[in-house]
């Protein structure tokens, strides 16, 4: 599944880019994400992430704070690949790269619909001057 979604925001780049890369505020933007939790060691991030739709996977993150990029490379749980998300001067841009696995390649069309449709929703959420809140896990 390949697809690019792009928004369009008129506050400041930066603000935009502190949500986006405030690992911990992930789960209030990307609601299909339901328990975020991310591990640094060195210059490595690797995230345990438990997805809202079922499922668990693990991914490897890079934080390029002067390109305003974030990127995860989903390495285990019903897909693979990459998920890239970049703040650039009046737009967000998500592009996914993934592959499902097992029971979740046969919704392919469906899944699709619903990454669309879920990412559109985030880079709303991140552009639209909201505070997030770290959602509880209790």
């Amino acid at each position: 599944m390949k697809f690019v979604e792009t928004r369009e925001f008129s506050i400041d780049p930066d603000e935009v880019w502190g949500r986006l890369s405030n690992l911990q505020t992930i789960p209030a933007y990307w609601h299909g994400t339901r328990e975020f939790t991310a591990t640094t060691s060195g210059e490595s991030i690797t995230a345990d992430i438990t997805f809202a739709f079922g499922g668990k996977g693990k991914a490897q993150l890079t934080v390029d704070n002067q390109g305003r990029t974030l990127t995860f490379d989903y390495l285990e749980g019903p897909f693979k690949g990459i998920q890239r998300v970049v703040v650039k001067e009046n737009t967000i841009e998500a592009e996914w790269d993934v592959t499902f696995k097992g029971a979740y390649k046969v919704l392919g069309p469906w899944n699709a619909s619903h990454f669309r449709s879920g990412t559109r929703h985030a880079l709303t959420r991140l552009c639209e001057g909201l505070t997030a809140e770290v959602p509880s896990t209790a």
